[in-house]
């Protein structure tokens, strides 16, 4: 039994489901906020609790330090930040692949160029990168926090474009050198002729792995800058008040955003290092599934 595919499989579709349906069953929206509770104590008096809050009735997750619902948060949040990490790596992918197939087609110049720009890409961390260009615009009221969310996900795709281009490069090449593919060059097939028909049907699982480790590594990343406190779709300064985010609901923002409520109540952090962290080994799942379920299949090793 295939364990990676099928667990893999099961959390990315409670996933997708969330992304569906999420927002609808939510409790509460992203405006409605409860930064007092008042609690009945035995003596009849009333207690006057400060957010963030512990998991009652009414909050079953507890709420963070706005006061906001934090199940709430977690199911809106899905369509957020996993949009974002698929968009990404779709992007990567999609443009990589016809990159991949002129660098396998001419070695010595787009070949050496993809080779040289993955090398400076995968040198300096993706995350420092992100992080110089992003701080630049997040904070500006000139963009609406939908473009800043478009501008950080091309950011984020063209940092691992290079990357990713060489990897399927190399697959490419090595396919390009068997004896059906060098007949296909000696009776002159058009190269995106060869691509089309010879290259992507045979390089379609490994894609499909591929793709779904970016929509992980995107993930990963993410979380790394809402450590940082650089949130998808930007970041509000207000006088007097600590950073607030565009997306409140968003998965890894939540993270560095409530970092500072973790001794109150360690939860506020915890409950979206949970999602995102489930999101990610779900994908990793999938991604070794498919390769192993392939392997399995053909014999043929990705």
């Amino acid at each position: 039994m295939n364990k990676s595919l099928w667990f893999g499989l099961m959390g990315s579709i409670l996933l997708l489901l969330t992304i569906v349906f999420g927002p609808t069953v939510a409790p509460f929206t992203m405006d409605e906020v409860h930064p007092f509770k008042k609690i009945p104590q035995a003596d009849g008096s009333i207690k006057i609790e400060a957010a963030p809050q512990a998991a009652d009735t009414l909050n079953k997750l507890g709420t963070d330090q706005n006061g906001r619902d934090i199940l709430s948060k977690l199911l809106r949040g899905a369509r957020v930040t996993i949009t974002f990490a698929v968009g990404v790596a779709l992007v990567r992918t999609l443009i990589g692949l016809p990159l991949a197939y002129l660098g396998a087609s001419f070695p010595r110049t787009v070949g050496w160029l993809n080779e040289k720009l993955s090398m400076a890409f995968t040198t300096v961390p993706s995350v420092l990168i992100v992080f110089l260009v992003v701080i630049v615009f997040i904070f500006t009221d000139a963009i609406k926090p939908i473009q800043i969310l478009f501008l950080m996900s091309v950011l984020i795709a063209l940092v691992g474009l290079f990357p990713t281009a060489y990897v399927i490069q190399g697959k490419m090449e090595a396919l390009m050198k068997s004896p059906f593919m060098e007949g296909q060059k000696a009776i002159g097939t058009g190269r995106w002729r060869v691509l089309r028909k010879h290259l992507l049907p045979h390089l379609s699982t490994f894609l499909m792995v591929l793709l779904v480790s970016e929509i992980a590594q995107t993930l990963w990343l993410a979380g790394q800058l809402g450590v940082l406190s650089v949130f998808l779709g930007g970041s509000m300064l207000e006088q007097g008040s600590p950073v607030a985010m565009r997306y409140p609901e968003e998965w890894a923002g939540s993270i560095g955003y409530s970092i500072n409520a973790f001794r109150s109540y360690p939860m506020v952090v915890l409950w979206p290092v949970f999602a995102l962290s489930f999101a990610i080994l779900s994908f990793n799942l999938l991604a070794d599934g498919i390769r192993k379920h392939h392997e399995r299949k053909w014999g043929i090793s990705l």
